[in-house]
């Protein structure tokens, strides 16, 4: 070895050295690392995805190193799909938060499997998901099977022999009109809208008559709609059951008296889609940073991080609450 070459080596050596010390040997992380948020940032549920962009902005302001790219999806499954795509070939993000929305959650599983994006939905999504996208869909609430289960179960415990379900033909609705009607111990008449630009009118009436002895919707338009309100304008004044979205602000003053299913180990006081819009953007920056932007690295890091199941949805109990007045409370 002539003396050119020890020189050469002996830099090496020191360079390598010094760089042990200053990084303490930690893996450098991926630059410019950005995760993709799908929300309904335009149309009739603009509100919902405000919460969600709320609660991302939230955990962005402590993570300045990880960039949050937003798409509107609509609430459409068209947009969400065209969103997908934008934000996987033209940004070339693979880790992305959302749709939040059912119908557009069902469109985009096809290509969350053909590109191997990660995705962490800050909503109730139906198990099969997880499994059909190729084990890359994770659920940062509850399933809707498991949601409906539970509204069913309340329901019963607390004697209901009749009820009305009201619903709407898409996706969401759907797989919680089969899992309620699979648990409830009673028997159901079936309200199903077209989408939500019908007249509930005709369908109310139907209700009134048939005098049940408590009401489910588990999809927010009805609520959005003014359903509820306008049962009570016809004298209709049953107990009225809806899901987590209950709790949006937006809708609060059209919820009167409602019962809803709830995240029972949810922190923080911003609400139900803030708080998991916070929480999922959290789990994604996190993981992100710890694989450099490795999506496959990163699908391992949640399957193995122990808050999720094996299809993919968070480990977390359910609570029952109502709206009362401003308030809510739980109920026991």
């Amino acid at each position: 070895m002539n003396k050119t070459t020890k020189i050469i080596i002996t830099v090496i050596i020191v360079a390598l050295i010094a760089w042990i010390i200053a990084t303490k040997g930690e893996k450098p992380t991926a630059k410019n690392l950005r995760v993709g948020v799908i929300a309904v940032l335009s149309g009739p549920f603009a509100d919902y995805g405000e919460e969600i962009r709320k609660g991302v902005l939230a955990e962005a302001s402590s993570t300045p190193d990880v960039q949050f790219v937003f798409e509107d999806d609509k609430c459409e499954p068209k947009d969400a799909v065209s969103a997908f795509n934008k934000l996987v070939q033209f940004e070339k993000i693979n880790v992305i938060i959302g749709p939040a929305c059912g119908s557009p959650q069902e469109a985009v599983i096809p290509r969350i499997k053909e590109t191997g994006a990660v995705v962490l939905v800050p909503s109730a999504a139906s198990s099969d998901l997880y499994t059909q996208s190729g084990g890359n869909f994770f659920n940062v609430q509850y399933s809707l099977e498991n949601e409906s289960t539970f509204i069913a179960q309340e329901m019963t415990k607390r004697g209901y022999k009749k009820v009305a379900l009201v619903s709407y033909k898409n996706a969401f609705s759907e797989t919680h009109v089969k899992v309620f009607k699979a648990a409830f111990k009673g028997e159901i008449t079936d309200h199903a809208f077209v989408d939500a630009t019908v007249d509930v009118a005709p369908e109310l009436a139907k209700i009134k008559i048939e005098k049940p002895d408590a009401i489910y919707s588990p999809d927010a338009a009805f609520f959005f709609g003014s359903g509820v309100i306008k049962l009570r304008q016809l004298g209709v004044t049953v107990p009225m059951f809806g899901t987590y979205v209950t709790e949006l602000p937006a809708v609060r003053t059209l919820v009167p008296d409602v019962f809803y299913s709830f995240t029972g180990d949810l922190g923080g006081t911003q609400g139900a889609v803030y708080e998991l819009s916070k929480q999922a953007a959290h789990i994604a920056a996190t993981t992100l940073k710890e694989c450099g932007g490795d999506s496959l690295c990163i699908k391992k890091k949640l399957d193995s991080s122990g808050l999720f199941d094996s299809l993919g949805v968070y480990k977390r109990p359910l609570i029952l609450k109502q709206v009362k007045g401003n308030e809510v409370v739980e109920v026991r």
